[in-house]
């Protein structure tokens, strides 16, 4: 048994109010959950005598929230303040040459316990709701300034939690510009609240804007038969569906939890593109786990699955964009230096003594379900 585990746990009301006063203080999202998810969550509790399932770390605090910290933890890793390019705008960042981020919206159907924009959406939050018409306006005017983008991506915040009006006034606006070739959508909500994908009137918007759409499932638990549903039905408008997903640490760092989920999208249509490492962010160390490790479960992946399981992409997300374990160029006391396109920047590797790797009976307690 590992020291963590030995700990005692706090009642979950303990952690919540202590989860709370921590939110407020270091500008983390509260807590915030679906109906439809915290069945499920409720559903793993039950069944696990507890609340230490994958799930449940993935929306609620746990005590590693406040007990494990690893240093070198920073508000905004990726510096999307920095890439915020477009006069008197929050929603706008630009951080690859062909491609535009655009967040509509900062409101999410549910907040993840692992967010990686915390800090940037709880001033969001703060700031309030700033008209949707104005920043569509200075999109148009930053983008009619850089003819070399082609995609705008719209995330936040979750674009599909947007109300119809606000939906369709978004593509209507994308699609009448020109040079913008491809709208990718990323969203929580086929996860949080698949009713809303499955909605007609959203799908149609979806399907006549072209979109791609991004899911973000972390565990295959997560895809019931009501969001295999949801997907079955955007795939049947012919939707082009994908996923992306952190590999977080008690929730999936095991290479068959990883295979599962991946097994399961595929049989729904949804094709997985990267398997990311979590930023170090503020009060991330919970979900974090060693580079050697990430890496150690791409192989095992590689070793026991087909091609069409393990040939997504494992990456890490940086300053300098996207880089994959090849662009290692050193590693000198618990940093590592990635090199891409001729720039490089050291990442903080996660202390190999806090790394307790999750239990694959628990992240996968029901079994291949």
């Amino acid at each position: 048994m590992s020291a963590l585990s030995a700990l005692p746990v706090p009642a979950p009301e303990d952690l919540a109010l202590r989860y709370a006063a921590l939110a407020q203080r270091e500008r983390l999202l509260p807590v915030k959950i679906t109906g439809f998810y915290r069945a499920k969550i409720d559903e793993e509790i039950a069944a696990l005598g507890g609340s230490h399932g994958p799930l449940h770390r993935t929306a609620l605090p746990v005590a590693e929230r406040f007990d494990v910290h690893a240093g070198h933890e920073v508000a905004d890793w990726v510096d999307d303040r920095s890439n915020m390019g477009a006069p008197g705008s929050a929603a706008i960042i630009h951080k690859y040459a062909d491609r535009v981020l655009f967040m509509p919206t900062s409101v999410c159907a549910g907040h993840c316990q692992y967010c990686f924009r915390q800090d940037v959406l709880s001033e969001a939050h703060e700031a309030g709701r700033r008209r949707l018409s104005d920043e569509l306006d200075r999109l148009e005017a930053y983008l009619a300034k850089k003819p070399a983008v082609s995609e705008v991506i719209l995330s936040g915040g979750d674009p599909l939690v947007m109300p119809l009006r606000d939906l369709a006034l978004v593509l209507e606006r994308l699609g009448a510009i020109p040079q913008v070739r491809y709208i990718r959508i990323h969203s929580r909500v086929p996860a949080f609240a698949p009713r809303l994908l499955a909605d007609p009137a959203r799908l149609d918007l979806l399907d006549k804007a072209r979109v791609r759409l991004v899911c973000h499932f972390v565990h295959p638990y997560e895809i019931c038969g009501e969001v295999a549903a949801a997907l079955e039905a955007a795939a049947r408008r012919g939707l082009r569906l994908y996923n992306h997903f952190p590999m977080l640490r008690g929730v999936n760092d095991h290479a068959d939890v990883v295979a599962h989920l991946i097994e399961k999208l595929d049989d729904l249509c949804v094709r997985t593109l990267s398997v990311y490492v979590p930023e170090p962010i503020r009060h991330s160390a919970p979900f974090r786990l060693q580079l050697n490790r990430f890496f150690a479960i791409q192989d095992r992946l590689t070793e026991t699955s087909p091609s069409w399981i393990n040939a997504v992409r494992f990456t890490l997300d940086s300053p300098i964009g996207k880089v994959r374990r090849e662009q290692i160029v050193a590693r000198s006391n618990g940093r590592i230096t990635f090199r891409r396109e001729g720039r490089e920047f050291a990442y903080p590797d996660f202390p190999a003594v806090l790394d307790v790797p999750g239990d694959p009976a628990v992240m996968l307690w029901k079994g291949r379900a």
